[in-house]
């Protein structure tokens, strides 16, 4: 019997690394599960909440460890690979995810085999290659795999305590929901957008553009959660969590809805219409979190976020009146902002009344545009320290912030904002949401 582990890393820059769930790694096992049976010996090694020094201690021995690498863990996962190869020579080691898609060549030096692009078949093909003393050095899948051939992905892999959790259906203006057991789901793969602070559309040679599972399985999959785990709120985390297309958003809504479930999720501004939202508050729906990015159209037009303020304008208030509560995602220092952006992004607050705002500090990651090619957004330093790729609001206390690049002092759209000053709008906006009872909770 083969031994696999799948390393969950610590995340220990996030506030809560348990806030979210491991969906990749619960996606990966169910499927070797599925198609190995009591042929290999699976497990999910948690170092979620584990010191980084010691977790070499909580590692047990596997013939093969798995890894999902993203920007922010990789420094830690190198170290992990490195630890176990001094402990355990023979085992191997097979990363995929985004960074190692991105960066082929880098992280060939550490793992033994990448998976790039959807994993499915590509793990299959790896672990009896292995069985066969034939592992290759890439596994790519030639094309997108239909998501709806698998199984939902199965969670025993974790302590129940540990998949239903309350807290995560935390409302502002209503008491009760933060009692759910809930947890977090995603029945959906990819996107069809080009936004250029975004590593999907650079992905999509080795996957198509969205996939969403088929009604009947989101209605099982939900059901599963409510008999093993009495879940009773779902947080979808789908980039896209309402379909795009009117009658493939209907059906999906109402497969949520048939369930009783209470859920949250986030959609596209645009994707919103009096039908839709009428039919998320029927089906469930508590709250919506909207990308919004930005209150300077100019800025949105530069980072192809193909969406119109008015347009935005429109579905707050659709959502609020048929009261679902909304939240909005934004971001202060994106190519394009005006001096005056502070002031424009309060006037937006004001006029449309979101019940929270998330505001972050733009970073720029491996695998976007704007990483790719930094002048086109009049950027001319961008630092690759892969710890900094991501500012988290209030993570370690009294702050200073800092950004993970530098403007051109003259950019394609003009005198660019120095530093000093993005950071400088960024925490007075902070400090204004904080005061008014908008900051997130």
């Amino acid at each position: 019997m083969l031994s696999i582990g799948f390393v969950l890393p610590s995340s220990d820059y996030l506030h809560d690394p348990f806030r979210g769930d491991p969906h990749t790694h619960f996606q990966i096992l169910t499927v070797l599960e599925s198609h190995f049976g009591d042929k290999v010996n699976l497990s999910l090694i948690d170092l979620r909440g584990i010191k980084r020094e010691f977790a070499i201690y909580h590692i047990h021995e596997c013939d093969v460890y798995l890894y999902s690498v993203y920007t922010l863990d990789y420094n830690e996962q190198v170290s992990v690979v490195n630890a176990l190869r001094d402990r355990y020579p023979k085992a191997k080691h097979i990363a995929g995810g985004p960074h190692a898609t991105v960066f082929q060549v880098e992280c060939l030096k550490t793992f033994d085999s990448l998976i790039v692009g959807d994993g499915e078949n590509s793990i299959i093909q790896a672990i009896t290659d292995i069985m066969n003393l034939k592992l290759k050095n890439i596994y790519k899948q030639g094309s997108s795999v239909d998501i709806n051939l698998y199984p939902y992905p199965r969670r025993g892999y974790l302590p129940e305590s540990v998949v239903a959790r309350r807290g995560l259906m935390t409302l502002k203006h209503k008491k009760g929901y933060d009692r759910l057991l809930s947890t977090t789901v995603i029945f959906s793969r990819g996107c069809p957008y080009q936004c250029s602070f975004c590593a999907m559309p650079q992905l999509k040679e080795y996957t198509s553009a969205i996939r969403y599972r088929l009604p009947e399985l989101v209605k099982t999959e939900i059901e599963y959660l409510q008999g093993e785990y009495n879940i009773e709120g779902i947080n979808l985390l789908d980039e896209i969590g309402i379909p795009l297309a009117r009658d493939k958003a209907i059906a999906h809504l109402e497969a949520i809805g048939r369930t009783g479930i209470v859920w949250r999720g986030q959609c596209r501004v645009d994707g919103i219409t009096p039908e839709l939202a009428k039919l998320a508050k029927e089906s469930g729906c508590v709250t919506m979190s909207l990308g919004v990015e930005s209150a300077s159209q100019r800025a949105l037009d530069i980072i192809n976020k193909r969406i119109q303020l008015e347009r935005t304008k429109e579905t707050i208030y659709q959502l609020k009146q048929i009261g679902i509560e909304v939240r909005i995602y934004m971001v202060i220092g994106l190519p394009g902002e005006q001096e005056d952006i502070v002031e424009q992004t309060w006037a937006f607050v004001k006029e449309t009344t979101p019940d929270l705002v998330y505001l972050s500090l733009f970073t720029i990651r491996p695998g976007t545009e704007v990483f790719n090619n930094p002048k086109k957004f009049g950027i001319k330093q961008v630092n690759s320290d892969w710890s900094k790729t991501m500012h988290m609001y209030s993570r370690y206390g009294n702050e200073t912030p800092a950004l993970t690049f530098e403007y051109d002092e003259h950019t394609p759209w003009g005198k660019s904002i120095r530093n000093e000053k993005i950071i400088s709008n960024y925490l007075e906006l902070q400090s204004k949401l904080k005061e008014c009872g908008l900051g997130s909770l």
